[in-house]
């Protein structure tokens, strides 16, 4: 919803009280309600849906294949669909940019060695089938649910296959397959607004019209680590408030991811327990 210049001049002059007036009558660092739904894609080694309080929903499914080490550049693959957005356009293309820079360099690919020649490489596809503000860190919760619950087949040949001619064979329960690591946890983005001094964690999109910044943080084993990104967050409107970024809010921001993101990575993971045991509902967290 594109707000006229009254409603953006009201929603400003509220945000950038102390503290903060936002819509829905959320805190600084409260996400938006969402439901999610992991395991449902039966193809898939690992899956995930997530949908936000205001339509936004997002599908993401991980497959693996069995691939020669040595002859692959990368054991991840990324691909993200947007309904409105060819394959080619800048918007597409930075979001499966970004994660994918942050998968594969922070994602512990020793998990998927199988043995000395061979490995498993994980295609992640994503289809954000709506999304109104920008889907960048809904596809990244997104992706770590399916992660954290994808299972690959057991290896029952040899492991050390300098020697032997034959590709890598695997156990036929899928009772036995393996998730990926049990200490595992997929790197995440978070998006933040900033506005005045106050900083505004996950914006809607009628926030997203009137910031002065938006920061996406990349947070990985308990602390935000690099990329950091600064842009305009508002991609289907005119914001005219965007403006250079004061360093302070910068420092800012990474104390209070390093605060709030455990508990975001601790409701994700319970909602995994959740769904362990009902299987059947969809599970609200935040």
């Amino acid at each position: 919803m594109i707000l006229s210049p009254a409603e953006r001049a009201y929603l400003y002059e509220s945000l950038v009280q102390k503290p903060a007036i936002r819509p829905g009558a959320r805190s600084d660092h409260q996400f938006r309600p969402l439901e999610a739904k992991t395991g449902f894609l039966p193809n898939s080694n690992g899956s995930a849906r997530i949908r936000l309080n205001d339509g936004s929903e997002c599908i993401i499914s991980v497959k693996s294949k069995v691939v020669v080490t040595r002859g692959e550049s990368s054991l991840i693959e990324v691909d993200i669909d947007v309904p409105g957005f060819r394959d080619d356009s800048n918007f597409v293309s930075n979001l499966k940019f970004s994660l994918t820079n942050l998968l594969i360099t922070k994602f512990p690919v020793e998990y998927l060695r199988l043995t000395s020649k061979y490995s498993f490489k994980l295609f992640i596809d994503c289809i954000v089938i709506s999304h109104s503000s920008y889907p960048l860190s809904l596809i990244s919760l997104t992706s770590y649910l399916a992660l954290k619950t994808t299972r690959l087949p057991l290896l029952t040949s040899e492991v050390n296959d300098e020697e032997i001619e034959e590709q890598p064979t695997f156990s036929d329960d899928w009772d036995n397959a393996k998730y990926i690591h049990p200490t595992f946890q997929p790197p995440i983005f978070i998006t933040l607004g900033v506005i005045g001094e106050n900083l505004l964690f996950d914006p809607s999109i009628e926030e997203e019209q009137v910031l002065e910044n938006g920061l996406i943080l990349s947070f990985y084993k308990d602390k935000v680590i690099t990329p950091i990104i600064n842009m305009n967050l508002a991609t289907n409107s005119n914001n005219s408030n965007f403006k250079g970024l004061n360093q302070k809010l910068i420092i800012q921001s990474i104390n209070l991811c390093n605060k709030y993101c455990p508990a975001i990575i601790k409701a994700l993971d319970t909602l995994i327990e959740q769904d362990d045991e009902n299987d059947d509902t969809d599970n609200h967290i935040f």
